[in-house]
């Protein structure tokens, strides 16, 4: 198949090209597509362009390899999305209490993702504010603090007087607790 003919599939054609025939054309293609707003998102939060690169970089390598994991229904807010949560895991790599806006997890964005379809942001905005409100008071305050408040492990621990395990704990907890929440009232 020619190169122009690649031209004219939709993002979503050319992940199932890639995550089915591992085609190097189509992915050349969605490359070629979306490195220009990859590099943006990975320069907007790692402030440089060679990091940036990096991150992007990063993110095609696990398409590539994973395509077939993913249930891609919207590429292109998948892809920010990637590279954003890329971005900010190598923040918080470099420096844990940095109050960086801790984003849902890569899983719980890419649940989001699956759910784009059947709701718009304000109804899983008021399921989310739901589910919050049913957590038990520990998790919901070490979600809180977290999450909403952009506070760091070590913070959201001063504020609650939990140690930074028990914030962790609470946090993961609370974040699979929400999911649970979330896939039944949208189920």
């Amino acid at each position: 198949m020619s190169a122009n003919n690649y031209r004219n599939f939709t993002d979503e054609d050319l992940v199932h090209r890639i995550a089915t025939k591992q085609d190097q054309e189509a992915f050349s293609t969605l490359y070629q597509r979306y490195v220009h707003l990859g590099l943006g998102v990975g320069i907007k939060y790692l402030g440089s362009a060679a990091p940036a690169e990096d991150a992007v970089q990063a993110v095609f390598i696990k398409l590539w390899t994973d395509a077939q994991q993913y249930q891609i229904r919207k590429f292109k807010p998948w892809f920010y999305q990637v590279v954003k949560n890329h971005c900010l895991m190598e923040l918080r790599k470099k420096d844990p209490s940095n109050k960086i806006v801790a984003e849902w997890d890569m899983e719980l964005m890419e649940f989001e993702e699956t759910l784009h379809h059947k709701l718009n942001e304000e109804q899983l905005l008021n399921h989310l504010t739901n589910c919050l409100k049913s957590l038990n008071e520990e998790q919901r305050n070490c979600v809180t603090h977290f999450y909403l408040n952009q506070k760091s492990y070590l913070e959201t621990a001063g504020l609650t007087g939990f140690s930074d395990k028990q914030v962790k704990s609470h946090i993961q907890n609370g974040r699979r607790n929400l999911k649970i929440c979330l896939r039944q009232k949208t189920a």
